[in-house]
């Protein structure tokens, strides 16, 4: 039977349907445990970002998250199961604390303004911000050495990220976000209206280019990912392979706003 921490802290992965439950679930006991400690920290963090609440109630529950991950770094004793978790993941893999005050710094951004055709430089500041950094905990957890697996977790987490942009283009218009650089609707003239750009034919073109830039990472990661022991990336490489299935579903296609781009149960056995 697990300990209740722990089984406190696996519940919330498992109830947030992610697919990267399914490739955290194949490592070992310890590293996932640890897997599990990190992927709760961003489902928890990222539910203050989207909830239906005040921007000042956000801000300060946010806020209330950069007090307790500068705490697990000076105090053994922790009030939470999610704390206690996050604190022996800590210890045993040496985390870096900058890595997790990013992901809320990348929240934050969220928060304090609704994302809208944000410059391309402000994009890759946050996909780094709220995936990248992610990678960086999770290489340290995998025990990759840091000259191949910082660039490998960058690849990854770009190509994640930017997949997810296009895959949740829809539902983020409906709560008033927008994360299509500005560049690229000036590009194809495209104009900044929330409430007409789906329907705009050139949008299918913008959402094109960054799938391409998602493939590109893909590709990237798969470089590296010869030059590092593949017992040590069993799990990003099945997570990779869930997220691949799901660019494939919209690469070099018409994307269907009306439907949810998943992965069904056929696919997820295959894989």
């Amino acid at each position: 039977m697990l300990p209740s921490d722990q089984k406190t802290v696996e519940r919330i992965v498992k109830e947030s349907g992610s697919s990267f439950y399914w490739g955290m679930r194949c490592l070992p006991e310890f590293k996932r445990r640890a897997m599990f400690s990190i992927y709760a920290f961003c489902r928890v963090v990222d539910d203050i970002a989207d909830e239906k609440s005040t921007k000042l109630s956000k801000k300060k529950q946010i806020s209330l998250w950069v007090n307790k991950i500068h705490n697990l770094y000076k105090y053994k004793d922790q009030k939470t199961s999610l704390l206690r978790e996050l604190k022996k993941s800590i210890d045993r893999f040496n985390l870096e604390k900058n890595d997790f005050l990013s992901i809320i710094k990348g929240m934050q951004m969220d928060i304090n303004e609704n994302i809208l055709f944000p410059e391309t430089s402000k994009l890759k500041l946050y996909c780094e911000r709220v995936a990248v950094a992610v990678g960086f905990l999770s290489i340290d957890i995998f025990q990759i050495k840091k000259k191949f697996g910082k660039k490998y977790a960058y690849s990854l987490g770009m190509a994640f990220q930017l997949t997810n942009i296009v895959r949740d283009f829809k539902e983020d218009l409906e709560i008033k976000r927008c994360y299509i650089p500005k560049e690229k609707l000036e590009k194809f003239r495209i104009k900044k209206k929330l409430d007409k750009l789906e329907n705009d034919p050139k949008i299918q073109k913008v959402l094109q280019e960054i799938l391409k830039e998602a493939h590109s990472y893909f590709k990237k990661s798969d470089d590296l990912a010869k030059k590092i022991s593949k017992s040590k990336i069993i799990a990003p490489e099945i997570m990779k392979l869930f997220y691949k299935k799901i660019h494939k579903k919209m690469w070099q296609k018409k994307i269907d706003f009306e439907k949810k781009i998943k992965l069904n149960f056929f696919d997820k056995i295959l894989i």
